[in-house]
């Protein structure tokens, strides 16, 4: 072969390399009704609400059009405001046409995918064939539910008691937090054992909990028998939403063992999962990392694991945004000036998108100790701890890297301190 006709052909293939392999077609219709004209698209695994990558889609004379190039099928998002949060539905991103219909609803707009590539249309038949099956008990379940709740007869008299207590607190007030916490835990033991509901009310969340039992079980059942790749990243999707609960996440890593853990092999969802895994099983008794970095306030990147390796300390991720962070933080205080010189360590990381604000956080609240940033998930250390896009969390570790608790509590957390500093 021609020297000339080889470097013409290795030219090409270092071309096509840097050329992206996915090119989607994405459309939707907006129906009259719908007051939104501006909606959000992004990577689902990647983007957040202060993420760059959104794109904006704006929608003209009732649709809305726009072409998307990736390396690999990844499952996307399109959702009301990216920032504030709303109605979103999720596709994959394939070589081929997604459409989506997006309607009038009572508090917004509603998102759905209709089409899609090949992956797409074998969950979407999945999802036609469960609602052929038990869309007719559901709808009546839900519409004797609503109407008891339009009537006001769906809940006890105590839970909206416990309700009305809740109004009194503000959220992003930082001495509110911990009312607020006790309020929503008793709020999620009375939805748990179903003492929220008056009789009537229980007896119908019995039987909507039976239904949906029902539903998982054999959309479980048919995802074994027809294994998709929309089945990966959509229980990829629903873990990135448990935080850092393992008992709340186990459900999704026993189907990713069962039913996905070596389909797709070369799909880098599989390393986002076991990279989340991994960060679920930080729990007490178990190794914390050997070591991650971050960076300081002048952007210089820095072991972290130098400063708690062979220390008791309290691993602190926070943000400037995170009200409830400063708090848990905040109390934190007395304990590190009273054990500090008994060899106490903090080790403080802020997740941040704007450092003006993170600075104003460290002088308003006055942490005697300094913090390392993750400026954008740059080091992807909330990631690693199982916590993306959730709200902070703290950890204590033992001089040989063993955690001793993840609570928040400095209460709780005292008598631990003493024992590991042998106090």
């Amino acid at each position: 072969m021609p020297k000339k006709t080889i470097i013409t052909i290795l030219l090409t293939l270092v071309a096509m390399a840097g050329q992206a392999q996915i090119k989607c077609h994405v459309v939707g219709t907006v129906a009259d009704g719908v007051e939104r004209q501006t909606f959000y698209i992004a990577q689902q695994s990647t983007a957040d609400y202060n993420n760059k990558e959104w794109k904006e889609v704006n929608v003209k004379d009732g649709c809305f059009a726009l072409d998307i190039e990736a390396d690999k099928t990844e499952m996307y998002e399109i959702i009301e405001d990216h920032f504030q949060g709303g109605h979103f539905a999720l596709f994959l991103l394939e070589n081929d046409t997604v459409r989506i219909d997006i309607t009038p609803d009572d508090d917004g707009a509603r998102l759905e995918v209709v089409a899609g590539g090949p992956e797409q249309e074998k969950w979407l038949k999945m999802q036609r064939m469960s609602k052929d099956i038990f869309f007719q008990e559901a709808e009546a379940l839900d519409h004797k539910l609503d109407s008891m709740y339009d009537n006001n007869l769906l809940y006890s008299e105590a839970y909206n008691r416990l309700m009305e207590e809740r109004k009194t607190y503000d959220r992003a007030n930082p001495d509110h937090v911990h009312a607020l916490e006790v309020i929503y835990a008793r709020r999620d033991s009375m939805l748990h054992d179903k003492s929220a509901y008056s009789p009537e009310g229980r007896k119908l969340m019995q039987a909507n909990d039976s239904l949906h039992a029902q539903v998982d079980a054999w959309i479980k059942a048919y995802k074994a028998d027809h294994p998709m790749l929309y089945g990966l990243l959509n229980l990829e999707t629903s873990m990135r939403y448990t935080y850092d609960d393992i008992n709340e996440a186990q459900p999704y890593l026993d189907e990713y063992h069962q039913l996905y853990e070596h389909l797709f092999p070369e799909h880098p969802a599989h390393r986002r999962i076991a990279l989340k895994e991994r960060g679920l099983r930080l729990q007490p008794g178990q190794p914390y990392f050997d070591d991650y970095e971050a960076a300081t306030v002048d952007g210089e990147t820095v072991s972290v694991g130098s400063l708690y390796r062979g220390q008791v300390a309290i691993i602190i991720m926070w943000g400037s945004w995170c009200g409830p962070c400063r708090a848990h933080a905040k109390a934190l205080i007395p304990i590190y000036e009273k054990y500090h010189d008994a060899g106490l360590t903090v080790v403080a990381i802020a997740r941040e998108w704007n450092m003006d604000s993170f600075r104003s956080a460290m002088e308003r609240d006055k942490y005697p100790w300094p913090s390392l940033v993750d400026y954008e998930d740059k080091y992807s250390v909330w990631e690693k701890h199982a916590n993306k896009g959730g709200s902070g969390k703290i950890l204590l570790i033992d001089r040989d890297g063993t955690i001793l608790s993840t609570s928040s509590d400095a209460q709780e957390l005292e008598p631990i301190i003493k024992k590991a500093l042998n106090i």
